[in-house]
């Protein structure tokens, strides 16, 4: 079975990756949840998730938050506490965090990109012609950042 990653410039010495597959958690809270967790440090995000779990920090709805509650915190206009999609996210976190132990890859890692898609259509049995079931799947890839190289200018080439 060949599975389609969603990130494409993968390297396996430097990162790690998990995924999960047609978990049963809304889309659209699963957007707005990895991206207010995309690019942090990994510990960083653990304590971050675990806050949104107990209700103690809340989860800033920028593109889906239409007739949404205002929340505090700072920059958070509309938000809302997804608990279930937290701890989906939680686990898989933690899945990564060990495949990257696996690989030896250290302590100081960050979380290089987050992904979510709409996963397979299921149909929950009801009345009428059933009902439509939210699943979604995730990837999550932590890695080492990056150092930026400075780029050395010689004299000669600013003058001309």
């Amino acid at each position: 079975m060949v599975t389609n990653y969603a990130y494409e410039g993968f390297n396996s010495e430097k990162m790690a990756r998990a995924s999960g597959k047609n978990l049963s958690i809304s889309l659209k809270k699963t957007v707005e949840t990895l991206k207010e967790i995309r690019g942090k440090k990994v510990s960083v995000a653990i304590k971050f998730l675990e806050g949104v779990i107990s209700l103690k920090s809340a989860v800033a709805y920028r593109r889906y938050g239409a007739e949404m509650a205002h929340r505090k915190g700072k920059g958070i206009a509309a938000g809302g506490f997804p608990v279930k999609v937290a701890e989906e996210i939680l686990i898989l976190l933690k899945s990564a965090m060990k495949n990257a132990s696996e690989s030896e890859l250290g302590e100081d890692l960050y979380l290089i990109s987050t992904s979510a898609r709409k996963g397979t259509t299921r149909y929950h049995y009801g009345r009428y012609s059933g009902r439509k079931m939210k699943s979604t799947n995730v990837e999550i890839i932590v890695g080492l950042k990056d150092k930026p190289t400075k780029k050395v200018v010689k004299k000669e080439e600013v003058k001309k």
